[in-house]
Formats: C-alpha cells, structure tokens, sequence
C-alpha cells in the first residue's frame, strides 16, 4: 500500500508538471504575438513622423497609405483604426492625439478564442519649437483560453 500511495504521488505531480509546461507554453506564444504585433505597429508609425497631413489629392507628399481616402491615415493593407473621424468624415491621421483601436495587425490572434486588440494612445502635448512632438504608447491585450 505504501508503494501504490509513493507511485501515484509521483505520477501526480508528473501529470502536474506537463499540465504547467503546457499552460506556461502556450502563454509565452500569446506573449510573443502580442509584441510582435507591437513591433509592427511601432516600425508603421515611424513612416508618419512629418508635419503632412493632407488627403490623397491635397498631400504635398504622398503619405504611406498612397491612394487612401487619407494618405496619413494608418487604415490600409489590412488594418483598420477604428479612431474617432474628424470632420469631413474622412480617415483620421495616424499620429492624432488620442486612442486609437486596430484590427487587423494580428491575423488569427484578434479572433476567438484569443480576441487580441492592439490599441494605442498618441499624447501631442509636448511642444518642441512650437509643434507638437507625439508621444506614443501601444498596448496589446488578449485573453487567454
């Protein structure tokens, strides 16, 4: 009796150590989505550091969504943001203060079970010569099964 009771203590927390590792596993992966989805959105705001925010026939330079409603909007290939409209109902531009929402950016991570959102938040008040230096912070959240 003694040996069944040292044998199924053993074989319990071995069960229980694969049960962690294949918890723990599949977390670091959503870890691991979820900046790099970070990333992405980070190197695609770089490209809308500049004082142009005309639309697609007002821009003096053409913005990285060329041919969008507003070429300094960050809504193309794919990726939606899902900030408030300005007026004229056009696309909002990527650096516009406030929090922007986007789908897109993670593929199958947005849908169920994990439900991803890559959200960030622009803060323009910081002047530097007179014009507004965006500072900008992204966040990524999701649920894990």
């Amino acid at each position: 009796m003694v040996a069944m009771l040292l044998t199924s203590i053993m074989v319990t927390s071995v069960f229980s150590v694969a049960l962690t590792v294949k918890t723990g596993g599949s977390k670091g992966e959503s870890k691991i989505k979820a900046a790099a989805g970070a990333r992405m959105v980070a190197a695609l705001l770089k490209n809308y550091v500049t004082a142009e925010t005309g639309t697609a026939s007002t821009a003096v330079i053409p913005g990285p969504c060329g041919g969008a409603a507003n070429n300094w909007s960050i809504t193309c290939n794919g990726i939606v943001d899902a900030c408030p409209t300005p007026p004229g109902g056009s696309a909002c531009y990527a650096l516009a203060q406030g929090t922007h929402t986007l789908t897109g950016v993670m593929g199958a991570f947005e849908g169920p079970p994990w439900n991803a959102r890559v959200t960030y938040f622009v803060d323009a008040t910081t002047l530097v010569n007179g014009r507004p230096v965006p500072a900008v912070s992204i966040t990524t959240t999701w649920t894990d099964p």
